[in-house]
């Protein structure tokens, strides 16, 4: 019952975050939201409220992750694995939060709110941006920390273990990318920031939770043998 209900999080996880990407790609390529064009944008805003829609399942799937990865490994040590439970709660609602405000952000836009008339939207989009880029950033860091704490079990195949540390230091290289490219706005380093976290993280991602499945199922077989 264990190993089902951990499958189904990490399944719920993974399609939800791979059809927001792609939702979210779109909505960005047909209408990015640093041109600030409005008629472009208020065409494109259920896209944009679509695939925030669903990374807010993600994130909200991210901030249950803790449990399942505990149950999963069974993590060394008496605080380890509560501190990857709040590890990832604190992750996924940095996430959440940024994605409320896209979601709220996009149904102003469909209703052709006030509050973006072309005297205020350029600074209510350059806030909204900047927002949801630093709220998204910040979660890098507690998912690199709870990340790294996961690979100290004696219940994961020494390959998952060394594929667990190192995406914990691309979740926090992708970090650092992130408040690289706000800081100094430079077009090719936001490139790969933006390749580092849309496209690597939810890669990186899959391969971890479905290793660690294969791993957990393997385990229970051996005991149910035993």
């Amino acid at each position: 019952m264990e190993h089902r209900s951990v499958r189904l999080h990490a399944i719920a996880l993974l399609v939800t975050w791979l059809a927001g990407t792609v939702v979210v790609l779109i909505a960005s390529a047909a209408a990015p939201i640093a041109v600030a064009d409005l008629d472009l944008l208020r065409a494109n805003a259920g896209w944009y409220a679509a695939g925030y829609g669903l990374f807010f399942l993600a994130d909200g799937a991210i901030a249950l992750l803790g449990v399942s990865v505990v149950t999963a490994t069974e993590p060394d040590g008496r605080f380890r694995g509560p501190a990857i439970i709040v590890l990832f709660a604190l992750s996924g609602t940095l996430g959440v939060l940024a994605d409320v405000r896209m979601v709220a952000a996009a149904q102003l836009l469909a209703v052709g709110s006030p509050v973006l008339a072309p005297a205020n939207a350029a600074g209510f989009l350059s806030e909204l941006n900047a927002t949801c880029n630093w709220l998204s950033t910040a979660s890098f860091l507690p998912a690199a920390l709870a990340t790294w704490l996961a690979a100290r079990t004696a219940h994961a195949g020494p390959g998952w273990v060394v594929f667990t540390r190192f995406s914990a230091l691309y979740q926090l290289a992708t970090g650092i990318l992130s408040a690289a490219a706000f800081f100094t706005s430079e077009a090719a380093l936001t490139d790969l920031a933006l390749a580092a976290a849309v496209v690597g993280l939810p890669v990186f991602a899959a391969v971890w939770l479905i290793w660690m499945l294969r791993d957990m199922h393997i385990r229970v077989h051996k005991e149910n043998i035993a």
